[in-house]
């Protein structure tokens, strides 16, 4: 009963939050958000101190603490912008949401739906990663995006509503393998998030550093013959963005090495993301902990 009241509250508070979001003009907002990066990188301390050890593996001193801490408050700037995505995408058109974004190199995407082939698109938590989304899936069709549930059910529920409204299904975590292969027998595309640590999967290199990535896309476009297609929404401006959609990964002219295909056409994925990251750094939610798995102490001793 007690969990069920917190819960409540909290869904309540974020009614009110979305009361204002929503009727705050765009100017006012853009600036009150900027305000909550400037706040979170002066008091969000754990956070702060994650992304730290996160750049210091990814560039070690060959950049400044001073560009270490802009890159962390850009970071923080997109994430509040993107919250404001997910608010406001709940509640505009699809023409309205549309109209937010450019879209580069979108032939790759119009040639896989030409020659009918399955589609598998990959995404990482940069730029405006709640536009991304939303925007290729009214733009081309139903996607079935894996996602983990979120621990209040109120806010859950409205989560999966606004996403239905998109064109999205959502596919719980423990049971997306079967979700996964119902989409592909549906036609539907598929989506996934690959930048964050993982238990399961098997190991990669991400930034010459070893780290658990999920192999399930890999697996998926060789028993099915789908296209890998990566996408980023580059953040040009508060609610203005690029939709960059990277090449195909295909696997029947990928140039394989080895006969572990699995791994190569994840490490392929990871490599994307990677050299994107290395274009704009400040884009990438730096604050979670991508290197855990084989960093844990590095973590526990940057905490204390």
């Amino acid at each position: 009963m007690k969990r069920k009241i917190k819960d409540y509250f909290r869904y309540i508070l974020y009614k009110i939050f979305k009361f204002i979001f929503l009727f705050t003009p765009n100017f006012i907002l853009k600036f009150l958000l900027i305000g909550f990066a400037r706040l979170a990188c002066k008091f969000n301390r754990e956070h702060i101190n994650v992304a730290l050890i996160n750049l210091d593996l990814v560039y070690s001193n060959t950049i400044s603490n001073k560009e270490k801490r802009d890159i962390i408050y850009q970071s923080y700037k997109s994430l509040f912008f993107n919250i404001y995505e997910f608010i406001e995408n709940q509640s505009i058109s699809k023409e309205q949401l549309l109209a937010k974004a450019t879209i580069i190199n979108e032939k790759v995407i119009l040639n896989a739906i030409k020659n009918k082939r399955k589609i598998i698109f990959v995404t990482a938590h940069y730029g405006g990663w709640e536009l991304a989304i939303p925007y290729i899936a009214l733009k081309y069709g139903i996607l079935a995006v894996v996602n983990r549930k979120m621990d209040n059910p109120y806010i859950n529920d409205m989560y999966i509503k606004a996403r239905d409204k998109n064109n999205i299904i959502m596919l719980e975590k423990s049971v997306a393998a079967k979700g996964m292969l119902r989409a592909f027998k549906n036609d539907h595309f598929i989506a996934l998030a690959i930048d964050q640590n993982s238990k399961y999967g098997i190991e990669i290199d991400f930034f010459d550093k070893k780290v658990m990535a999920t192999d399930t896309t890999a697996r998926l476009a060789l028993k099915f013959d789908a296209l890998i297609i990566p996408i980023f929404a580059i953040m040009e401006d508060f609610r203005k963005y690029t939709i960059q959609v990277c090449d195909a990964i295909d696997v029947n002219t990928f140039d394989f090495k080895t006969n572990d295909k699995i791994k190569e056409l994840t490490q392929k994925q990871a490599s994307i993301i990677e050299e994107q990251i290395l274009l704009k750094p400040q884009f990438w939610f730096w604050q979670h902990k991508r290197w855990k798995f084989f960093y844990t102490d590095l973590y526990k001793k940057g905490l204390k």
